[in-house]
């Protein structure tokens, strides 16, 4: 999906059943609040700053070692909250 727009990205992600994972939360806030402004679903957008792979990988299980599928669904969160 490299060189794709950013709402690509969005509903191929949807279309795969999938939550995003991402660094660019400047466009992807936007993409989530109008998301939910037309009733359309998406199943998380996680945004994170870290560029340290191993924080990247440990904050990653830990989001999915607590938050269910059910709970990430039309959520937009930041990855650091999950310490």
């Amino acid at each position: 999906m490299r060189g794709k727009k950013d709402e690509e990205q969005l509903e191929y992600a949807v279309s795969q059943g999938r939550m995003l994972l991402t660094f660019n939360a400047k466009h992807f806030a936007p993409l989530a609040e109008k998301y939910f402004k037309e009733g359309r679903e998406h199943y998380g957008i996680v945004v994170t700053k870290t560029l340290d792979f191993s924080l990247l990988i440990r904050l990653t299980l830990n989001l999915l070692g607590r938050a269910t599928a059910e709970e990430l669904k039309n959520s937009f969160v930041w990855l650091e909250s999950y310490q």
